[in-house]
């Protein structure tokens, strides 16, 4: 775990993270003795007033829970504690106080307690874990015995990890699934419900709401010693180790285990969630496989802070075509950092049972008849809120299973170019060079690249950001299947269509700079050759080379002496211009790849790297672009020459 923090203290952060939120949503004030947020402003987005503020808290250190959340349409007050510790029942019960009377008519002291001003009832929402259970239970105790309001409250308890090693006094934890409540219940008071509606649908949500987490590591609070300090070794989580069931606050998982695979741990968690029961022993969710048909639900997948979004974006991928597996198909998506636990590496995700929570819901309004606005959840999902922090789309996937995936499925390597019309005529029959020498030439030239990837890697990583090693060692190994696969046909196309062919899988395969500039340079060349050819000579190669480096020189100001690849490849292609013959043309642009050894960079990242000025102390490596390219030319020469 990282325990490097800007703030090295925890002392004075709750306040100043809550003033930080309000100044990012006008539409928010903060009451800072109570560390609680409201909304201050007048207008609906239904026309008239609410008659229900919804509230909801806890302690801090799960940004952007709930001062985020708080906004019309969503929460109207929120209340923190301190670090992954409830909010006091004073606080609490001023949040109540302030939500009551929002907006407020006059200044906020005024209105709660002028008896003049209409005060809303307060539908709270409570997380389930012993603090809050007590302290938000004291204070709706003393808000009903000193405010002419009524009070109800929901209890999120959707952590279904607890189920079979928990005492069910206490029941299952409260998890990001929180949030989804805030959204659902906060629109439906929007839109005018009554108090005993938003209650009865907020117990059909909370009752068929599941949710999992999973932690690589355990977060670090500013200011405190790391989590496990002082303690037997076997607390810390091993580097291939991984907690299932993790909590919000630090608390050990349920279950500690290997890590076989991404999809082994998510597989695990969805199999919690599906067969987790309800109250009346039924399953939580009915699967095609299972029962013969699926219900309608809602994903929620939370980052508990310290994931980053490039690996989100894959766990939620692989939750989905697990699902699809099953036959359940998610009529809403949602993925970010809802409720976290400071800088946890690991995530959430819930599921929401819509088809039972409004079947639930139905029957509630059945028995008790009252005036309730005809909205499913989906449309509550979906309507607008001012809360800065909720993120989600108000379209849904027009269509199911399959069809949907193909619509998320990339095409085909092959259907990526963007070239015109192959000519396949044009036949490659060279006298001098036989296809088998250039496919030797080719594998060569790869598993030279490879020979070299954890050297280009180590320079990357000292003058870049470390991935010079992998692009080049990526695109060798596109060029080798392409070889196999015969996207690369050496035998049915001409020397200058093959190379284009290389471009395009060059292009596919090696993101970023130098990507790009294999890609301009094997293009240009692909278009300098001719498309027929008898014998080496008549193709002119040193014409060729020279006409790609000025086409490459139009998109990049790089010349030999800045530190690039160009360095390799300049005197390269001046050598056979100069009708040096091949071997020699490759040793220019091993000596050029060496020069650059201590030269400073004027292009690229390697800029960015400060030195102190003392030649002595700056030892810098070569270039690592120019390094794989002399890897490269010395592969494809080795290969070519050993063939012939």
């Amino acid at each position: 775990m990282t325990t490097k923090h800007i703030f090295t203290s925890a002392d004075g952060l709750v306040l100043r993270s809550l003033r930080g939120a309000v100044a990012a949503n006008p539409c928010l004030k903060l009451h800072a003795p109570s560390k609680s947020v409201y909304v201050a402003s007048q207008r609906s987005y239904h026309g008239s007033q609410p008659t229900v503020a919804v509230i909801s808290g806890g302690g801090s250190g799960h940004e952007p829970a709930h001062a985020g959340y708080t906004g019309q349409g969503m929460l109207t007050a929120s209340v923190s504690g301190d670090i992954f510790a409830s909010p006091s029942a004073k606080q609490i019960l001023h949040t109540i106080k302030l939500a009551s009377a929002s907006p407020p008519q006059q200044s906020s002291s005024e209105a709660r307690t002028d008896p003049h001003i209409p005060l809303k009832d307060v539908l709270v929402i409570i997380n389930n874990y012993t603090g809050d259970r007590l302290n938000f239970g004291l204070a709706i105790e003393k808000a009903l015995v000193s405010m002419p309001i009524k009070i109800e409250s929901v209890v999120v308890a959707d952590d279904v990890s607890l189920l079979h090693s928990t005492s069910n006094l206490v029941g299952p934890r409260g998890l990001a699934g929180n949030i989804l409540v805030c959204k659902i219940l906060g629109a439906f008071a929007e839109r005018g419900a009554p108090l005993a509606s938003v209650k009865q649908l907020g117990d059909a949500v909370v009752n068929n709401l599941a949710s999992v987490g999973v932690g690589l590591e355990h977060c670090h609070v500013p200011g405190r010693a790391p989590w496990g300090a002082g303690t037997d070794q076997g607390m810390i989580m091993g580097q291939d180790e991984c907690e299932i069931g993790l909590g919000l606050h630090n608390e050990p998982g349920v279950t500690r285990k290997g890590m076989e695979s991404p999809n082994a741990v998510i597989r695990e968690m969805i199999d919690l969630i599906i067969h987790s029961k309800d109250g009346s022993g039924g399953k939580f969710l009915n699967t095609p496989k299972e029962s013969g048909h699926s219900d309608d639900v809602i994903l929620f997948v939370n980052n508990l802070g310290g994931m980053s979004q490039l690996e989100m974006g894959a766990v939620l991928d692989e939750i989905l075509a697990q699902l699809d597996d099953l036959g359940i198909y998610p009529v809403r998506i949602y993925l970010s950092a809802y409720m976290t636990s400071l800088n946890a590496p690991g995530f959430s995700f819930s599921i929401l049972n819509i088809s039972a929570a409004h079947k639930m819901f139905r029957s509630h309004i059945l028995s008790d008849p009252i005036d309730v606005p005809s909205k499913n959840i989906t449309d509550l999902l979906d309507d607008s809120t001012d809360a800065l922090a909720w993120i989600g789309v108000r379209t849904s996937w027009p269509t199911k299973g399959k069809d949907r995936l193909l619509r998320l499925a990339a095409p085909p390597a092959g259907e990526m170019s963007l070239s015109g019309h192959v000519d396949i005529n044009s036949k490659w029959n060279l006298t001098d060079i036989p296809s088998g020498a250039v496919k030797s030439a080719i594998t060569s030239a790869c598993d030279a690249v490879f020979s070299v990837e954890r050297d280009l890697t180590e320079y990357d990583t000292i003058l870049g950001d470390g991935d010079c090693g992998e692009t080049f060692s990526a695109g060798a190994r596109a060029v080798l299947a392409a070889l196999e696969n015969g996207r690369i046909e050496l035998n049915e196309c001409s020397l200058g269509e093959v190379v284009r062919r290389i471009a395009d899988v060059l292009e596919d395969s090696m993101g970023g700079t130098i990507g790009a500039l294999f890609g301009i340079f094997f293009t240009a060349l692909s278009a300098a050759l001719p498309k027929e050819a008898t014998t080496l000579a008549s193709l002119r190669p040193e014409q060729a080379f020279e006409t790609a480096l000025r086409a490459l020189g139009k998109h990049t100001p790089a010349k030999q002496g800045d530190r690039t690849l160009v360095d390799a490849l300049a005197p390269f292609c001046a050598a056979l211009s100069s009708g040096q013959r091949l071997e020699e043309a490759v040793e220019k642009a091993k000596y050029g790849a060496e020069q650059t050894r201590n030269m400073r960079a004027v292009l690229g990242r390697a800029t960015y790297v400060s030195t102190s000025g003392d030649p002595e102390s700056d030892t810098l490596p070569p270039d690592p672009g120019a390094w794989g390219v002399a890897a490269i030319l010395t592969g494809f020469c080795h290969g070519l020459r050993t063939a012939q």
